[in-house]
Parts: C-alpha cells; structure tokens; sequence
C-alpha cells in the first residue's frame, strides 16, 4: 500500500514544467512556470535564476509562502494540483548587451515585443510565430539568451510558420527595418529539405543549401548587430545589470525621491541624477515592481510615490 503514494509522487515529479519567458519593451524579463504539485512539502529548482524577493507562488486560487535557497524553491501544497510560480529573471548586462540563463531541458517558450533584438539564437527550436505583434520562440534547453533594446518601433513581418517534430531550423529571420518582406517557410515531416518563398515587389524562390545565400544573410546580421551596437553606445553609458539586492543608483533613487518629499516627477528625477531616460526607467519599473514606489500617471508624466525604504537605509556601500 505505501507503494501508491510512492508512485503518485514519481508521477507528479516527472512531469516537466511549463515555462514561459517574456521580454517586455524596456527588457525587464519575467518567468511563468506551470507545473504539478503533491501534497505537502514541493522542492522545485527554477530553470531561470530569480530576483529571489519577487518570487509569488500560487497553489490554485490561494498564495503560499516559499523559501528559495542554491537554485531550489521550496513551498508546502496542502493538496495535490496545480501551481503558477512567477518571477521576475536576474539579468546581466555588459557593453549594453542584455543576457540570462536557461537551465533544464523543458520546453520554453519565449515572448518578446518588436524593440527587443534577439542577438543569439536558441539551438533546439520547435516552433515560431507572431501573437498580438510579439514574437514568439518555441525551443528546449538549455540555452544562453543574449539581446538588445532599441528605442522605437517598426512594423514587423508576417511569418507563417509550419510546425513539425522534426523541424531543425539553421538560422534565424533577421527583420528591423524591412516592412514588406514576407516569407513563408514550409517543412516537410520527413525530409530536410525546405522551400523559402520571399515577396517584396516580386517573388523570388530561395534555396538555403545555397552557400552563396547562406554567407550573404550571416554577413547582413553580422552588419546588423554592429549597427546596434554602435547606435547603442552613441545613447549614453550602458545600464548595470540588475542583482538580487538592490543596487546603488536604486537607493540613490529612492533617496532622491524621499529628499522630494516623498513624490517626485519623474522628468525631474531624471534631470536631478543626470541619467540617460532608459536607464532611469528600468530601475523605476524594477523598484515599482519591488514595491518600493508607486508610478502614478498624470496625464503624460509619470509620477513616483515612495512606498518603503530598504531595510538597510540608503547607504551606498551596503
């Protein structure tokens, strides 16, 4: 008899999450995971590290504390079902590339809106389309994710995507500032060969076992990337990358804030620390997510509202 509950628990264990990862316009990452509890204590290690205080944990309708220690995340289910665990992802940034990990080898799908440049591109891709304007990447870790945000916004092609188990694709669509291109990738079941179809003004049938073809499109992503990098630098000093504590330019925000009386535009917060306009706000929405601030619209102005102070002051050294 101590064998069922033994097996439920295999079962239930066995069962891979579901995991989603959305990039949104400023690049702030979040992850979705869905997944099987059992009842009692769950050890779940997160594929993504975490900014371990904006860890939530839902167990059905209801919320649960959770300690997160070395990797693993560790919640008491008072019953065997379903769990969504969201987060928001430590990223790290140099040269104003922005990157994070993917452990694991669950399926992951990725979600990101027209300004964000992806610059590497997932090896084991089982899927691709377009949902409400945003991209979206099916593929297996693990994998290292690298990108860019760009200011701005252009229209983005239409891509129809059929999907197979055996899809292997070899490159990735590399589309900023060409509106009228569209392309439609078939792929058979059984074989590897694909037919590519790309309309601009014509229709011009492409053959990627084409070499010639191949080192031309590497050559335009390469002279892409370079470009936005270049664009990148020329906008100011690149944006630190965030840790699981606060860092020091957030407590010189919130000091500025508080030294306002507690509420401040952010026009003039920014004018106040001298800071590039993106830069000032991916801290803003990480201390608003944090729960530190309050961002109030006021017409087209954002206003800041100081909720908390760190635990530790203000101090630029702690």
């Amino acid at each position: 008899m101590k064998l069922i509950p033994l097996l439920a628990l295999l079962l239930l264990a066995s069962q891979p999450a579901t995991m989603l990862i959305t990039i949104d316009s400023s690049g702030v990452v979040e992850a979705h995971l869905s997944l099987k509890t059992i009842e009692g204590l769950n050890e779940v290690r997160l594929p993504v590290e975490p900014i371990p205080e904006t860890i939530k944990v839902r167990v059905g309708s209801e919320y649960v504390a959770a300690i997160y220690e070395n990797g693993i995340l560790y919640f008491f289910s008072p019953m065997p079902g379903d769990a969504e665990i969201t987060y928001m992802v430590n990223i790290s940034a140099r040269n104003n590339i922005l990157s994070f990990d993917i452990g694991g080898e669950n399926l992951t799908r990725l979600r990101m809106p027209p300004q964000v440049i992806l610059l590497t591109v997932p090896r084991n891709i089982t899927g691709m389309e377009y949902v409400e304007g945003d991209l979206v990447i099916e593929f297996y870790g693990p994998e290292r994710i690298e990108y860019a945000v760009r200011a701005g916004a252009t229209t983005q092609p239409t891509i129809t995507t059929t999907r197979a188990e055996t899809m292997t694709p070899t490159m990735k669509t590399a589309t900023s500032t060409v509106e009228t291109i569209k392309m439609v990738i078939t792929i058979t079941q059984t074989g590897t060969t694909s037919t590519h179809a790309a309309e601009s003004t014509g229709k011009l049938g492409i053959s990627l076992t084409d070499p010639a073809i191949i080192v031309g499109l590497i050559v335009i992503v390469i002279i892409m990337v370079v470009a936005i990098l270049a664009y990148s630098k020329s906008r100011g000093r690149g944006m630190p990358g965030e840790d699981h504590t606060l860092t020091k330019l957030d407590r010189m925000i919130l000091e500025s804030i508080e030294n306002a009386g507690g509420s401040i535009l952010q026009g003039e917060l920014q004018a106040a620390l001298g800071l590039p306009k993106t830069t000032l706000w991916r801290h803003v929405k990480k201390l608003g997510k944090l729960g530190y601030i309050q961002i109030v619209k006021e017409g087209t102005l954002n206003r800041l509202i100081l909720l908390k102070k760190p635990s530790r002051g203000f101090s630029p050294s702690s």
